[in-house]
């Protein structure tokens, strides 16, 4: 890449959101001429994607486990779910990196550049890119799919997780969607445990917690490792590999521009109620790559203006009653109707999925919570 290099457009971020746009893109014999800037060297196993294929996407064949049952546990009780038309499923990021690279590397007209990028100009007709090494790049369009968090205010919460992949004897083997009995104090955070089988002594086990402030995932990986030496006996598990994160449960910290889109989980493919992404960044490319392979500007993610004031409304709920959460889930998950519910928890609904859902909650709390949200001086 020279300095000054024009291009039809520059995608900023090479994580799961930049690359599902590149791989479609990849698809096509004369796509858009594409830059795409990331600051990493390499790409290793650092991410897990779970969640329900509620539409198609292209990475099926690299789907490492699926589940068709999810078992959800209170202190109170534990409710068993299943699905035979959406089964949950893990992708691990080794396989999305490996599948994506090969075809961005392979086309002529896609670039991939390592870079940090330290200025953005968002024109008219136009962005243009200022590189940490003094390289500019011109674009007539730019996708940021960059992480861009802020501090959040209420009712707004973190996701901070822990995962560990383990191997050891006596593993369960059905898959826990959410455990709340390793919760302590609902002041600090909402916390649950997350445990996937996916081999007769192999799963991956994630201690997750909603709170605000952040919870330093180097805290909840601590204590995911105490958890795990009273389970299997200390010195008696092995960790296969690591992986922590925080992500904002919030909407989008970050809207369009002139020429330059926002995208992924920053940008409002990451549901604010659940944390789920990686699916919603998948309908997102298609939509982006399908714009701009007929020559048409890029598109932003475009969540429902009904599910984010639903969001906002059961947010401040939990924000208000962290110690009902719980109770809150295990209704969720024992009355409505499950692929009803997978189909809301994943962001695309339909009214009467929608309807459904919201007759399995208590109202009381709720009614109080859209009062503040609608009238939040009155309160």
């Amino acid at each position: 890449m020279s300095t000054g290099e024009a291009f039809d457009l520059v995608i900023l971020g090479g994580g799961c959101a930049g690359l599902s746009l590149a791989y479609r893109l990849a698809q096509h014999e004369q796509p858009p001429r594409t830059l795409i800037i990331d600051p990493r060297g390499e790409y290793t196993n650092d991410r897990t994607w779970c969640g329900w294929p509620v539409t198609a996407h292209p990475f099926q064949d690299d789907v490492c486990a699926r589940w068709h049952a999810l078992t959800l546990h209170t202190d109170q009780a534990s409710t068993t779910v299943e699905s035979h038309r959406y089964p949950y499923e893990m992708l691990e990021a080794e396989r999305f990196y490996t599948r994506t690279l090969t075809a961005i590397n392979a086309h002529p007209d896609i670039t991939r550049h390592q870079g940090r990028v330290i200025e953005v100009e968002d024109r008219d007709d136009g962005v243009s890119i200022i590189l940490e090494s003094g390289e500019t790049v011109q674009a007539r369009f730019g996708v940021d799919t960059r992480p861009h968090p802020k501090p959040l205010t209420s009712p707004w919460l973190w996701q901070d997780f822990a995962g560990i992949n383990v191997r050891a004897d006596n593993m369960p083997q059905s898959a826990e969607l959410m455990d709340f009995r390793v919760g302590t104090d609902p002041r600090a955070g909402i916390d649950f445990l997350y445990v996937l089988p996916y081999a007769p002594d192999q799963a991956l086990f994630e201690w997750t917690r909603f709170g605000c402030p952040p919870t330093d995932p180097a805290t909840l990986e601590r204590t995911l490792e105490a958890h795990l030496e009273v389970r299997f006996g200390a010195g008696c598990w092995q960790a296969l590999r690591r992986e922590t994160g925080t992500l904002p449960m919030a909407p989008p910290t970050r809207t369009a521009g002139r020429s330059m889109v926002v995208a992924g989980a920053y940008g409002g493919s990451m549901r604010a109620a659940t944390g789920y992404a990686f699916h919603a960044i998948q309908r997102w490319a298609d939509d982006c790559a399908d714009a701009l392979t007929r020559g048409q500007p890029p598109v932003s993610a475009r969540p429902g203006r009904v599910l984010a004031h639903l969001d906002r409304i059961f947010m401040s709920t939990l924000a208000r009653h962290p110690e009902r959460a719980p109770g809150f889930y295990q209704l969720l998950f024992e009355k409505a109707p499950t692929d009803r519910l997978i189909r809301f928890l994943s962001g695309i609904p339909s009214a009467r999925d929608t309807l459904s859902v919201m007759n399995t909650l208590p109202w009381a709390p709720l009614i109080k919570s859209t009062i503040r949200h609608v009238l939040p001086h009155k309160t």
